[in-house]
């Protein structure tokens, strides 16, 4: 999101700052106090306000950053759970500290010297190397970016640079740490191995009753069942209001004549946008317009070609300004405009295509106005109604009865857990569409009254927790079967854990060849591995033992994947080659970027602890609340 913008912004140094920042900020909690806020405000810091609409924006881009990466949606819940929100909220603390001691310093940048920086960054420049409008405006659209949005956050982006940069750039690292660092990453180690598995230990019986019970005791949280929770539910959709509801003729046309804007459809235009950075090329370019030369001729004196001044079909809105808009829409077919000044440079426009507007008329949207207006006369009728569902409630009437009353429905939902689901592990289809109202139940207290939820899609939902079954620990009598299968195979493991010890004993003493006798295998051996190796052979135990062993030592381990030990014996060691230029400026290069994040730590709380920083919980928790049941 805004950190591939910054990314490029930035360049190199842009990137490390932005992740030293998230990192660092992701470290800290913040203090929830409260002092006068206002209700679009959830925190302070110094002088500094952070809004619900800002957080709303960078919570949202985290979301959608994070949903990328996992290569999945993550609901706003299961971010929440995860603890996004107050990552996001300590990150944007953070970078208001600094923009608090950047005030203070005085530290600004011009309109100018951003605009300087936007033309020059290669995120936005177009196949001939240069900017290119269409490219910067694709940009932001992915991003959920405006113009306005983005040149303020680059703004404040490279005033923290300066802020930062005085000092990071400072951050040293003793070369003497970097040569047992390279050491110790890059020794390589050979293994010959044996595996062993289950299938190789006696048979263990059944228990004894007395050896049963005291695997049970010890193992209890095996068997134990989560809380489980049933409630019943009153739900009425606008729908629902909306079946019985007729609209008049007279009534569509004047909504229809409200919502002309609606079902007109904007005039559009196939436009060429000639971007002029350089101020010899604007007078070379307004002398070949003088003459009427081709625009084809004139694009490529300027070094470019049609297809990347091709904005292809706008409308006014695609413009970056209102002034080049204007421009556009007012010339006519094949006509090329004078040179013009825009935000970002001097343009040359050319008008290739027209395509004229048009309103569609009443006939074609009649069926989709009534609709609409049929639901938003419904949602009025609703919010109406839920008074009289409330008065009842109030007066101690059941909502069975509120339903038979009203011919209603009443979901009922038995045994689920925290997260929803029931003893099967599916989701009703209730919580599908509302995944905050499991965590509104498991909140309430058996017999306490549940407000009213109105969910996103204005759906009104009165919750009832009916019962709670208590977590509990299932009886031997109910899981005797299953706890006599699992101590077998604990005591097979056990069988393989002490022959496992053995071979190693009989390794270090005999060799090799005592444990080929013994086990009647062949060892394997293994490609040279570093520490940071791992695979469905040897687990991360395996490897840290392996590299803990003086060669011709022994140890034993657990495999990676499954229930069979690992015998290895470390028989060769290979040291780092020399000279390793490149993995040893790797090296280099984390370690400083790790103390640069714990300088950068250390400078921000700091700077926090200097302004004061003020969340206020209540308006917070609502804005979250907002966010989980959309």
């Amino acid at each position: 999101m805004l950190a591939s913008l910054r990314k490029t912004a930035g360049g190199i140094v842009g990137l490390f700052l932005i992740a030293l920042l998230f990192f660092a900020f992701a470290l800290w909690g913040i203090a929830d106090t409260f002092t006068g806020f206002s209700n679009q405000i959830v925190a302070k810091v110094g002088d500094q306000e952070l809004t619900r609409n800002e957080f709303r924006l960078r919570y949202s881009q985290q979301l959608a950053e994070v949903s990328r990466q996992i290569g999945e949606p993550l609901s706003p819940g299961q971010a929440r759970g995860l603890g996004l929100d107050r990552q996001v909220l300590a990150n944007m603390v953070g970078l208001a500290a600094l923009a608090n001691a950047g005030d203070e310093l005085g530290l600004a940048l011009d309109d100018k010297r951003i605009a300087e920086i936007i033309v020059r960054d290669p995120s936005f420049h177009g196949p001939n190397g240069t900017f290119d409008e269409p490219t910067f405006r694709a940009v932001l659209a992915r991003n959920g970016l405006t113009e306005a949005m983005f040149v303020e956050d680059q703004r404040a982006f490279h005033i923290r640079q300066q802020l930062l940069g005085a000092s990071l750039d400072r951050a040293l690292v003793p070369q003497k740490l970097v040569e047992k660092m390279y050491n110790h990453f890059l020794e390589s180690r050979v293994a010959k191995y044996v595996v062993l598995t289950l299938d190789e230990t006696d048979d263990v019986g059944e228990p004894t009753v007395e050896e049963l019970e005291t695997f049970y005791a010890q193992t209890k949280m095996r068997y134990t069942e989560p809380e489980r929770r049933s409630a019943s539910f009153l739900v009425i959709t606008p729908e629902r209001f909306a079946e019985n509801i007729d609209i008049s003729e007279l009534e569509l046309a004047e909504e229809y004549e409200m919502s002309i804007d609606e079902f007109s459809i904007e005039e559009k235009r196939d436009v060429d946008q000639l971007v002029i950075a350089d101020e010899a090329m604007v007078e070379e370019v307004r002398a070949m317009l003088e003459q009427d030369q081709p625009f084809v001729e004139i694009v490529d004196k300027a070094g470019q070609t049609l297809d990347n001044t091709d904005l292809g079909t706008v409308t006014r809105g695609s413009f970056i300004s209102a002034d080049l808009a204007d421009e556009a829409f007012a010339m006519e077919l094949g006509a090329v405009s004078d040179i013009i000044e825009g935000p970002l440079g001097y343009v040359v426009l050319r008008v290739r295509k027209i395509i004229p507007g048009e309103v569609r008329p009443l006939a074609e949207v009649r069926d989709a106005l009534r609709r609409r207006l049929a639901l938003d006369r419904a949602i009025e009728d609703l919010i109406a109604f839920s008074e009289t569902v409330e008065d009842e409630r109030a007066a101690g009437v059941r909502l069975e009865e509120i339903s038979q009353r009203f011919d209603l429905d009443i979901v009922q939902l038995s045994g689920f857990d925290r997260d929803g689901r029931g003893a099967t592990g599916s989701l009703p289809r209730l919580f599908k569409q509302y995944d905050s109202l499991p965590g509104i139940l498991f909140d309430s207290a058996e017999g306490e009254e549940i407000a009213l939820q109105e969910m996103e899609d204005g759906t009104y939902i009165w919750p009832r927790l009916d019962s709670v079954a208590t977590s509990r620990v299932r009886p031997l009598d109910d899981v005797r079967e299953t706890a006599i299968a699992q101590w077998q195979l604990a005591e097979r493991r056990t069988l393989l854990e002490a022959m496992a010890e053995h071979l190693v004993k009989q390794g270090n003493r005999a060799g090799f060849a005592a444990i080929e006798k013994e086990t009647e295998k062949d060892p394997l051996t293994s490609e040279p591995m570093t520490r940071q190796v791992s695979n469905e052979t040897f687990s991360e135990t395996a490897v840290a033992k392996l590299f803990r062993l003086e060669k011709g030592g022994f140890a034993w381990a657990p495999v990676g994947f499954g229930s069979e030990l690992v015998v290895m014996q470390a028989s060769d060691i290979i040291a780092p080659p020399t000279g390793e230029n490149a993995a040893s400026d790797m090296i280099f290069d984390g370690e400083k970027q790790k103390y640069r994040a714990d300088l950068t730590a250390q400078f921000v709380n700091s700077l926090e602890k200097n302004y004061g920083v003020s969340v206020n919980q209540s308006n917070y928790d609502q804005m979250l609340n907002s966010l989980t049941t959309q």
